[in-house]
């Protein structure tokens, strides 16, 4: 039964698109000719605010890959006796903080470079950014 049901995408692109095509006929919805848009153009805007959204991947292949940065340290220091460390016994915990903070690090610089890339993408389409802000509001008023 299960492969029955129909796969809902739930990503940003389609919920903005499924807020346009049920709210549409709405009195009061934002529509493209008062902003001069074309439904095209929403769509291309929509496309490539997903991409960006999509770049890290899904959240478990986000948490492979951190997961496995953070032990990085971890095996690098159990390379060495734990005699040569200069943590001695707490040399694990060192490590396991050290491989917590890279991953940390590594998070927030994709979360920033992301962030970047948002606010280029609205920058350089305001008019359509301006659009999908109007119906998300429209959508949040009226539900």
């Amino acid at each position: 039964m299960k492969e029955l049901q129909p796969n809902l995408l739930d990503d940003y692109e389609h919920k903005v698109q499924g807020m346009i095509e049920r709210h549409e006929d709405d009195a009061g919805f934002p529509k493209l000719d008062d902003y001069r848009l074309t439904k095209k153009m929403v769509d291309d805007y929509l496309y490539d605010y997903q991409i960006v959204l999509d770049r890290e991947g899904s959240q478990r292949s986000q948490l492979t890959v951190y997961g496995i940065i953070a032990i990085i340290p971890t095996l690098i220091l159990s390379a060495f006796p734990e005699s040569m460390l200069p943590w001695g016994k707490w040399s694990l915990m060192v490590g396991i903080g050290m491989g917590l903070a890279l991953a940390c690090a590594i998070k927030a610089v994709r979360m920033v470079v992301t962030n970047s890339k948002l606010a280029s993408l609205k920058r350089s389409n305001k008019d359509v950014s301006e659009y999908v802000s109007d119906i998300e509001k429209y959508v949040r008023n009226h539900e």
